[in-house]
């Protein structure tokens, strides 16, 4: 799946994108392999199946997070509110469970709808208020962060109902040993790579990253796609955030924004390959850099690291990301 879009180039120029999307790709695979063989060594009970399947799990909730947020800075925006989508999801999804006993085809329509009118109200700001996107979606961050806690009212979700917990952990498919969330993210993968590779809708996305003037002259309405972009972003945040809840079993008023998921999403979507500049993204890197981070992050905690190190090594994944991103775009 090649889920990079980038400029055409000039004449009597040859493009690089796809060999060098793909040394990244396989240099970030290597080297999560390296990192599960090395923390495996020392960590024996790193390569049991159930910490795999773990970190498999948590990598399907940073890839759509990760994925939703490769839209948003395609068209040169940044999406903060990420985070407290999903924890607002996971605490709504999490309530129906335990309180209203509502089936699992019911509440997960209603939380990505919830999370995508929050993703929706961000575009409004961004596209129709002409607020820079990271300071109206660092708005809406503590915005939708305090809704959680007014909704949940000081509650917790300790268990979910069994076909909350199915969702989240049994095999979708009998004799495939595939949790129901990894076929999801395969699903949404291909999804956001056929609408950004072969649709007018992921043209304009391109459009609007390399220079929203020109996109408007052109006749792309800015708006309505920055309005969907930023939409999307909200469902696919609700919907890890049902996945999380659903696979975890927990989840409290922090959830999302206590772990910086915000950080972590944009580093997975750099990491992956997508241009902070706007204009060129890479879902294949997003997902590949999503199980990378999973595994560095578990690796963290099997190796006893304080995890008060762990934002500054997302950090510093992301100051290293950008900048050879930066390089990048310099040299073509």
């Amino acid at each position: 799946m090649s889920g990079t879009i980038t400029t055409m180039p000039g004449p009597g120029r040859r493009p690089k994108a796809r060999p060098r999307r793909e040394l990244r790709e396989v240099t970030l695979l290597v080297a999560t392999i390296a990192v599960v063989c090395g923390v495996g060594l020392l960590r024996p009970s790193f390569m049991s199946f159930s910490n795999l399947e773990f970190m498999v799990l948590s990598a399907v909730v940073l890839g759509l997070v990760g994925i939703s947020q490769t839209f948003v800075i395609m068209t040169r925006g940044i999406d903060l509110s990420v985070s407290a989508v999903l924890g607002l999801s996971a605490m709504v999804f999490g309530l129906l469970s335990t309180t209203d006993n509502m089936p699992v085809w019911q509440a997960l329509p209603l939380c990505m709808a919830l999370g995508a009118v929050l993703g929706c109200f961000n575009g409004f700001l961004v596209a129709w208020t002409k607020i820079p996107p990271i300071i109206a979606t660092l708005g809406t961050y503590s915005l939708y962060g305090g809704l959680t806690f007014i909704y949940s009212n000081g509650l917790q979700v300790d268990q979910v109902s069994r076909n909350f917990a199915n969702f989240g952990n049994a095999d979708l498919i009998p004799g495939l040993p595939v949790p129901t969330p990894v076929i999801a993210l395969l699903i949404v993968s291909l999804v956001a790579w056929f609408v950004l590779n072969h649709m007018k809708y992921g043209r304009s996305i391109l459009a609007i990253g390399n220079n929203s003037s020109a996109a408007y002259n052109a006749g792309i309405s800015v708006r309505r796609t920055l309005l969907g972009v930023y939409t999307i972003s909200g469902a696919l945040a609700a919907f890890a955030g049902l996945i999380f809840v659903a696979y975890t079993g927990s989840a409290t008023a922090t959830t999302g924004t206590g772990d910086h998921v915000e950080l972590q999403s944009i580093a997975v979507a750099l990491i992956g390959g997508t241009a902070i500049a706007g204009g060129r993204g890479n879902l294949a890197g997003t997902v590949v850099g999503s199980v990378f981070l999973s595994v560095v992050i578990t690796a963290l905690v099997f190796l006893q690291v304080p995890a008060i190190w762990y934002s500054a090594g997302e950090g510093l994944m992301i100051l290293i990301a950008v900048t050879l991103g930066g390089r990048r775009g310099a040299k073509s």
